[in-house]
């Protein structure tokens, strides 16, 4: 049944996650920083199916490997034993080279193929062979700069995002990336950026801000892209002393997001304030007329719910059930006329509680940049009590009370791709596939589900485990 239901689709799902915690004596305080591990399901539409998995060939696993053990790289957390000062030095000078969080493919205006790329929230990538999983190698593009930029002082570049977005009405793809001053007192920079390859990138706006913020996702609809500037922000003078990522994020609870609309057509950029809170993911964004912008993000009070990843929490049953998991999705109304924001919370239908706390979110691609009703997406610890109760959610923004949820004890699901069906005609007629991880048996299975009723339909046992897997997507093409 599960090749017959596959067999209309000819296409290749891939992923990329978490693969190893530890080398040696050696092992990572934050699940984050595990060394990425790459996972692709090829469906080539005669009714079979081919899995492989490979870890990604970064400089750090490599590193690691010829030393057995966790080589001197930049990375979110610590490491227990920990670094010598020295070797501390040398990660930090060295850079962040773990690209375990997302792979996308960029087209490439050069030769009209595609680049197949992993990411994570920094400038550089990894290009890859999205069929045998090869890793092929790094690109670290070359920093593209707006007319305001001077060029006078030489700035520390650092963030960008692991969910660069398409351009509508175009093959390219959208992304930014932030630059800190290393001098006290002095500007730093966000640049938006058009990517036309993996090397090559277009400048389309750039301006100062007083603080780089950390933001993980961003939206775009047909004519803004829109970045919500938590207060959240680096300081380079905590990352120097801690000589660690996390203990360099800086955490203001008291003071407004900063809402940044950049206009794609010609650069403008409008500044607005909105209310305190966290996010790592947004939804999707949409336009109303010509001055009104929809965006939806899973929200959270404050970044305490990183910490909630540490493996000393995780690893603790006690801990990890008490740490609040839920995120809170909620739709953000920007005028750009009035110049404010109007903040909108959902209310889950009483037979799914939980149906707000969803985070890990996808959506029929299909409806991006459009007012689309249907967002899929994961919740943890759904009964308030457990963290390991884990659902898939499928919401309803429309209010329709389509909501339905999928759950089983002991099974852990992660994010879900919609994948439409070839001749669907409403938005959540399709499917969901994900790896979901059977905890009593020990072992992962591919699971399908319907997308209008989250009924689980099929399912194919793996011949491994995947741990945590953060992101990944169907490329229809590709097989």
């Amino acid at each position: 049944m599960f090749s017959q239901t596959m067999s209309r689709y000819k296409l290749s799902y891939v992923r990329n996650g978490l693969g190893r915690f530890e080398f040696s004596r050696r092992s990572f305080t934050h699940s984050f920083d595990a060394y990425g591990k790459l996972c692709s399901w090829k469906f080539p539409g005669n009714g079979t199916a081919f899995f492989t998995t490979k870890f990604l060939k970064s400089k750090f696993y490599i590193d690691s490997l010829n030393t057995n053990d966790i080589a001197q790289y930049t990375i979110f957390g610590a490491v227990v034993p920990e670094f010598s000062e020295l070797q501390k030095f040398v990660a930090m000078s060295r850079g962040v080279d773990n690209m375990n969080v997302n792979i996308v493919r960029f087209y490439n205006e050069s030769n009209g193929k595609f680049d197949y790329v992993t990411v994570s929230d920094i400038w550089k990538i990894y290009l890859v062979d999205p069929l045998s999983l090869t890793t092929k190698r790094s690109v670290t593009a070359n920093i593209p700069k707006g007319h305001q930029y001077t060029g006078s002082v030489k700035l520390y570049t650092t963030l960008s995002t692991a969910h660069p977005l398409p351009e509508h009405g175009t093959k390219y793809h959208i992304t930014y990336v932030s630059e800190v001053s290393l001098i006290p007192g002095l500007k730093n920079k966000m640049i938006l950026v058009r990517i036309k390859s993996a090397e090559e990138r277009e400048a389309i706006a750039e301006w100062e801000v007083d603080r780089v913020s950390y933001m993980h996702s961003f939206s775009v609809t047909s004519n803004y892209a829109i970045f919500f500037a938590i207060p959240y922000f680096i300081s380079i003078s905590k990352m120097i002393w801690y000589m660690d990522t996390f203990e360099g994020l800086v955490w203001f609870g008291d003071r407004p997001t900063l809402v940044y609309v950049v206009d794609l057509r010609n650069g403008e950029i409008k500044t607005l304030k909105t209310e305190n809170m966290f996010f790592l993911h947004h939804v999707n964004a949409f336009e109303i007329g010509t001055s009104k912008l929809i965006v939806d993000i899973a929200t959270y009070h404050s970044p305490e719910f990183l910490k909630g990843f540490e493996m000393t929490t995780l690893m603790d049953p006690v801990k990890r059930n008490k740490f609040d998991a839920h995120a809170h999705l909620k739709r953000y109304h920007i005028d750009l006329n009035a110049n404010q924001i109007l903040v909108q919370s959902f209310t889950p239908p009483k037979h799914i509680p939980f149906a707000t706390y969803i985070d890990m979110v996808t959506i029929n691609e299909h409806y991006r940049f459009r007012n689309n009703c249907f967002v899929y997406g994961v919740v943890l610890n759904k009964d308030n009590i457990k963290f390991s109760q884990i659902a898939l959610i499928k919401k309803d923004l429309c209010g329709r009370n389509r909501d339905a949820y999928w759950y089983l004890p002991a099974h852990y699901p992660i994010e879900a791709w919609f994948v439409p069906s070839p001749s669907s005609s409403k938005e959540d007629d399709g499917i969901l596939i994900t790896p979901i991880l059977d905890g009593l048996k020990k072992m992962s299975y591919l699971a399908i589900l319907d997308a209008k009723t989250m009924n689980l339909t099929h399912k194919a046992n793996l011949p491994t485990t995947i741990p945590l897997s953060f992101h990944g997507r169907f490329f229809e093409d590709l097989y």
